[in-house]
């Protein structure tokens, strides 16, 4: 009964996937809205979902020690979905570009505009949302040090704009909503309501934009390339499949005790499809686009039966 209900929410998403698909094809989402889209969930829905959610939580010590290992085993799983990407460049034989785009992708997951709304909808009542920022925090940090170091491997980068990155509207909601729900403070009502209920869009919003880019992604050519779609097997099978077992050796050895809703967020955030954003940062940094758009569609596409094997995969395990 479980696995139909998380198998449900998935095709929820995708309906609304296959929506905005048929909003942009039929124009209506044009380029310019997709581009307001973007700005519109990570600048105003996105923070108020962070915020609101939070406000919501009661602090415990078990949410606070949970956190911790969630913020340390993010780092770790990161450092793991690198080096699976790294030897599967090496295995393959992928050039510069593909190479870049190849491991890059592997560590990096679309962890906001997918694994926030699903992740969301796995674990109500918030706890789920806070490690999913954690991870997200984590994923961040590395992406613009050592992420933006590897799409310039061999010229300098600027270390303070890398900074300056972190620092966006979702970084703020989640300090802002830390340190509500650490002082206890309750948003008056007639704050709270209209916040929450504009946070709660995102996941509307957040399916119809991946709709739009997958609309607009040329698909010529993509079945020909089998490195698409051994990326994502690697990042959405394989990797999250050792990382259950490795993970679990790590918190039994060293008696963590993580429990199942942190340890299986970490888990589901390592295994989303490709992020969206790398398309844009390939261009921005002069590599491969056209490699990192066939990643995301191909991968987005089959995250509807990867996913549901990843969350079954974690059930048993849960006994």
């Amino acid at each position: 009964m479980q696995f139909e209900i998380i198998l449900n929410q998935i095709l929820f998403l995708a309906i609304l996937v296959v929506i905005g698909v048929i909003a942009t094809r039929l124009n209506v989402v044009k380029r310019e809205v997709k581009e307001g889209l973007a700005s519109l969930i990570f600048n105003i829905t996105l923070p108020l979902l962070i915020l609101t959610t939070f406000s919501e939580i009661r602090l415990t010590s078990e949410i606070a020690k949970n956190g911790l290992l969630v913020l340390l085993f993010s780092f770790l799983t990161i450092f793991f979905m690198y080096l699976g990407g790294l030897i599967s460049t090496k295995v393959q034989k992928l050039d510069q570009q593909a190479e870049t785009i190849h491991i890059l992708h592997t560590m990096f997951g679309n962890i906001v505009f997918l694994g926030f709304p699903l992740i969301d909808t796995l674990f109500p009542g918030g706890e789920g949302l806070l490690y999913a920022t954690l991870f997200y925090l984590a994923s961040s940090t590395v992406m613009w040090t050592f992420g933006v170091y590897v799409f310039n491997r061999g010229s300098s980068t600027n270390i303070n704009q890398n900074f300056k990155n972190l620092l966006n509207p979702n970084t703020f909601a989640f300090v802002l909503g830390i340190s509500v729900m650490i002082i206890g403070f309750k948003i008056p009502n007639i704050i709270h309501i209209p916040l929450k209920g504009l946070g709660k869009t995102t996941i509307y919003l957040s399916m119809i934009y991946i709709g739009a880019i997958l609309a607009q992604t040329n698909l010529s050519g993509i079945f020909r390339h089998g490195y698409v779609f051994v990326l994502s097997i690697n990042k959405m099978v394989l990797l999250p499949l050792v990382l259950i077992l490795l993970l679990k050796w790590v918190n039994t050895l060293l008696l963590l005790e993580m429990d199942q809703t942190a340890f299986s967020v970490v888990i589901l955030q390592a295994a989303m499809p490709c992020m969206a954003v790398m398309v844009v940062l390939a261009k921005s940094f002069g590599a491969d686009d056209r490699h990192a758009t066939e990643n995301f569609f191909v991968s987005t596409i089959l995250s509807l039966l990867t996913l549901p094997l990843i969350i079954f995969v974690l059930n048993y395990f849960a006994g």
